[in-house]
C-alpha cells in the first residue's frame, strides 16, 4: 500500500489542527464533568439571566390571565422553546402544565425555602399583576442534569400565586439537551468563539509556518540544482536560525564543490592533453619499426598499433569531456537548420544504416558544434548496438516553444536499472563492456554536456515494443 505523501506545510497545519482538537476535548471532558457535579455555576452567567427572565415574563403574562389559561400558555411555552414547562407548588406537588416525573435530586429544588412556614401571602385583586420592586432581590433559581434517562432541569421560584393553596409557584423547565432550545445553553456564541479562535490562530500562524515551508523549498530546489551539476547556484534568501546556518552550509558545500569539480576537470584536460603528444610519438616510432620489421613482427606491430589507436580516441574523448563544460564560453549561438544538421550527421556517422528521418522545417539558434557532436553521438550508439535490428527513426516536433528531437532503435535496449546511468562518465552497461562494442563510456556523457551546453536536456528510456529511445529536448 503507497503511503500518502502529505507536504511540511500539511503536516504542520494537521498537527496545530489535532492540537486544536486536544484541547476541545479536553474542555468538553472538562465540562461533562462539571455538568455531571452540578450545572449551579452556569446560573451566574447568561443562562442564568435567561432562566430569570423566562420567571419574569411567566410571572408578568400569567397575572393577567386566569388560570383556567395556564396550561394552554404553557404549551404554547414549549412550541416556541422546544422545552417541556410545568407550574409546580412551594410543596413540590405539580399544579399546572404537561405531567412531569420530577427525579428525586431535583425535587428539594422545587420547594421555595423562603417562603415555607409563611402564612399565605395577600390575596391579589384579579386583574392586578403581581410585580417585584425593582431592588428586589433575584429570585432563587437551580439547574441541573438528574433522572434516568438524564434530562437537563431548570427553575425559578416565582411571585406568581396558585389560587389552590395560595402559594408562590415554582416554574419547572425540562429539555433533553443542554442547549434548552438556547433557554439554557446557546450553543452558537460558543461556536462562533471557536471559529473565530481558529481563524485568528490561522492568520497568526500562516505566516510563520508559509516562510518555513517557502524557504525550504527553495533550499530544496538549489540543492536539486546543485545536484546536476550547476555549483554557482547559491541561497540568496537569509535568516536568523537554523535554517539559516543550513543555507549558510549548503552554499559553502556548493562552492567547494564547484572549485573540486573546476580542479578534477582542470587536471583531467591536463592530463588528456600531455598524453597527445606521447602517443603521438610512439605512433611515428611505431610506423618507422613497421617498415623495418620482419614478417614474424608484423602481427605483434599491428596489435600494438592497435592499442595505440585506442589509446588515441579515449584520450581524444576525455579531451572532448572536459571541453563541453565550457562550449558556451567558446562558441556562440548560430541559426540552425535542423534537417540540414541530421543529414550532415547521418551521412558522417551512419552513411549505409538503414535510417527514417520524420523533420519538418524547423530553425532553432544555438551551438552548432555542440548539437552536431550530440546528435552525432547518440546516432553512433544506435548504430553500434541495434543497425541489425531494424531501421533507426529520428523524429522531431515542436510545440510550446520547444523543440523535441526522438531517436528510436529496434535493437536489445538497456537493463532497466542501468537507464538513470547512462549518461554518467566511463558507465557502460554490462551488456556493453567489451572494447569492441561499448567504447569508452564517455560518448553519452558528452552527448548530455553539449545539450546542457544548448540550454537543454537529454534522457533515454526503453522502448515498450523493444529497443532504446533517447529523447533530446531544446
Amino acid at each position: 500500500m503507497a503511503r500518502v505523501r502529505l507536504p511540511l506545510f500539511g503536516k504542520i497545519l494537521l498537527w496545530f489542527l489535532v492540537n486544536l482538537l486536544v484541547l476541545a476535548l479536553l474542555g468538553v471532558g472538562f465540562m461533562r464533568a462539571q455538568f455531571k457535579l452540578s450545572l449551579d455555576w452556569m446560573l451566574s452567567g447568561e443562562p442564568g439571566d435567561r432562566i430569570a427572565a423566562m420567571g419574569d415574563a411567566v410571572t408578568a403574562e400569567f397575572s393577567q390571565l386566569p388560570e383556567t389559561e395556564w396550561p394552554a400558555k404553557l404549551q404554547t411555552y414549549e412550541i416556541t422553546h422546544g422545552v417541556t414547562f410545568a407550574l409546580f407548588s412551594s410543596s413540590g406537588r405539580q399544579a399546572f402544565g404537561s405531567p412531569i416525573e420530577v427525579p428525586a435530586e431535583v425535587m428539594p429544588k422545587l420547594i421555595d425555602k423562603r417562603s415555607a412556614g409563611d402564612g399565605p401571602p395577600p390575596r391579589r385583586p384579579q386583574g392586578a399583576p403581581q410585580q417585584r420592586p425593582p431592588d428586589a432581590p433575584p429570585k432563587p433559581r437551580f439547574m441541573l442534569r438528574a433522572g434516568h434517562p438524564a434530562h437537563y432541569w431548570a427553575g425559578v421560584h416565582l411571585d406568581l400565586v396558585s389560587s389552590v393553596d395560595r402559594r408562590p409557584l415554582t416554574l419547572l423547565m425540562r429539555s433533553n439537551n443542554l442547549s434548552g432550545g438556547g433557554l439554557f445553553f446557546d450553543l452558537w456564541p460558543w461556536v462562533g468563539l471557536a471559529v473565530a479562535g481558529l481563524v485568528l490562530s490561522a492568520l497568526v500562524w500562516f505566516p510563520f509556518v508559509r516562510g518555513i515551508t517557502g524557504f525550504i523549498r527553495g533550499l530544496n530546489e538549489a540543492a536539486g540544482r546543485i545536484a546536476h551539476g550547476k555549483f554557482d547556484e547559491r541561497i540568496t534568501q537569509q535568516r536568523q536560525d537554523e535554517l539559516g546556518e543550513l543555507s549558510t552550509s549548503v552554499n559553502a558545500m556548493a562552492a567547494q564543490l564547484g572549485d573540486y569539480v573546476a580542479q578534477q576537470r582542470r587536471i583531467t584536460a591536463d592530463v588528456a592533453h600531455e598524453l597527445c603528444s606521447p602517443i603521438a610519438r610512439m605512433q611515428m616510432a611505431l610506423g618507422v619499426i613497421e617498415q623495418r620489421s620482419t614478417p614474424e613482427q608484423a602481427t605483434y606491430l599491428k596489435k600494438l598499433d592497435y592499442e595505440l589507436q585506442h589509446m588515441a580516441r579515449l584520450v581524444e574523448e576525455v579531451l572532448t569531456f572536459s571541453k563541453a563544460a565550457t562550449l558556451p564560453e567558446r562558441e556562440s549561438p548560430e541559426d540552425i537548420d535542423l534537417r540540414e544538421l541530421l543529414e550532415q550527421v547521418i551521412a558522417r556517422e551512419a552513411p549505409e544504416a538503414e535510417i527514417v528521418l520524420q523533420v519538418p522545417e524547423v530553425k532553432l539558434h544555438s551551438l552548432r558544434a555542440a548539437l552536431d557532436r550530440a546528435l552525432g553521438n547518440v546516432l553512433r550508439n544506435a548504430v553500434r548496438y541495434a543497425a541489425q535490428a531494424g531501421p533507426i527513426l529520428i523524429q522531431v516536433t515542436r510545440s510550446a516553444g520547444q523543440t523535441r528531437i526522438l531517436v528510436s532503435d529496434h535493437g536489445p535496449g538497456v537493463p532497466p536499472e542501468s537507464l538513470a546511468r547512462l549518461f554518467e562518465p566511463f558507465y557502460r552497461p554490462e551488456a556493453a563492456r567489451g572494447r569492441n562494442t561499448g567504447g569508452s563510456g564517455l560518448g553519452l556523457a558528452i552527448t548530455k554536456r553539449c545539450i546542457e551546453a544548448c540550454h537543454g536536456q537529454v534522457t533515454a528510456r526503453n522502448r515498450d515494443s523493444g529497443g532504446l529511445e533517447v529523447e533530446i529536448l531544446l
